[in-house]
């Protein structure tokens, strides 16, 4: 069992006061810092990301077979970027990577930013299309973009997937685990962002051009009705998550309980003792006391 560093990761958006308070901050504060990677073994765009031990050792040192998932904690103060991530194939195309960049969110807490309740962006309308969605993304008619996506309230608790294609945004105010393909492929909308920094061309289609970033959206226009249907999790006991890509299960742990590995599993502890810590486990592993485990794994 490895123990790793927190690895806080610069984004574009502004967060991580209840990321902070997680880790007993007190008080937090909203910065540059909004995202923690979790046993990464997945570089940013920025060529960091990639964990390392209490020792300074990284994961990818210690661990040589491929780690095909990617776990975080995210915290927005400020909304993210309307934005879209490649499925595998427009990801093999556009950027020369074997994996897209599907996802799933598990909303652990929320605030309230600004009188503005907790909210995410999911999936387009049924009017939109590539031309009109175009033709706003010229105009930089933020306003019109938004208007074109469902608005969803959320909640602590609630969970949603998130496949390469759909477009979305997550909203101020959620603090929320997220698991993923193992890729940092983000494509945007918004030149400018919500707290108001420019974003350069690499930073809007990754250098791959405003056609690659058009093709990654998929124009299917759904009803609200659809939208929930299709894209938000309904938990079973502890599983938030279980598919063919990965799989995350929120466990409480009130005696002696083994955690059981195939090839490995990234443990972080929610609550109780070693709230905050990061287990890389390779083997079965018994974890003991009181404690809220969130475990991940990959299926491929």
């Amino acid at each position: 069992m490895l123990e790793m560093m927190e690895n806080r990761v610069q984004r574009p958006f502004c967060g991580g006061k209840l990321l902070d308070e997680f880790m007993g901050i007190y008080p937090g504060v909203d910065g540059n810092y909004p995202e923690r990677w979790i046993c990464s073994a997945t570089k940013s765009v920025d060529g960091k990301g990639i964990s390392q031990t209490k020792e300074g050792t990284l994961l990818t040192t210690l661990y040589k077979e491929p780690v095909n998932i990617l776990v975080k904690l995210l915290d927005s103060r400020s909304r993210l970027m309307i934005q879209v991530h490649p499925d595998n194939e427009r990801a093999e195309k556009y950027f020369s990577s074997r994996f897209g960049k599907a996802e799933c969110w598990y909303i652990l807490d929320t605030r309230t930013i600004d009188g503005q309740e907790p909210y995410v962006y999911l999936g387009f309308k049924e009017h939109v299309t590539r031309e009109y969605w175009e033709a706003l993304y010229q105009a930089q008619d933020i306003a019109g973009m938004e208007a074109c996506l469902h608005k969803i309230p959320v909640k602590k608790g609630d969970a949603f997937f998130i496949p390469g294609g759909l477009v979305h945004a997550m909203g101020s105010g959620v603090f929320f685990a997220e698991i993923q393909q193992p890729t940092d492929l983000t494509l945007r909308v918004e030149r400018i962002s919500p707290d108001g920094r420019r974003m350069d061309e690499s930073g809007l289609h990754g250098g791959a051009g405003e056609k690659a970033l058009f093709d990654c959206f998929d124009y299917h226009g759904c009803t609200r009705e659809e939208i929930l249907s299709r894209y938000k999790l309904r938990l079973r006991e502890d599983t938030v998550v279980d598919n063919d890509l990965f799989w995350m299960r929120d466990v409480r742990v009130t005696q002696p309980c083994l955690v059981r590995v195939d090839s490995y599993a990234i443990v972080l502890v929610l609550e109780g003792e070693d709230k905050g810590k990061e287990f890389f486990l390779t083997e079965d592993t018994l974890f003991s006391g009181e404690q809220r485990l969130l475990i991940c794994g990959s299926r491929c």
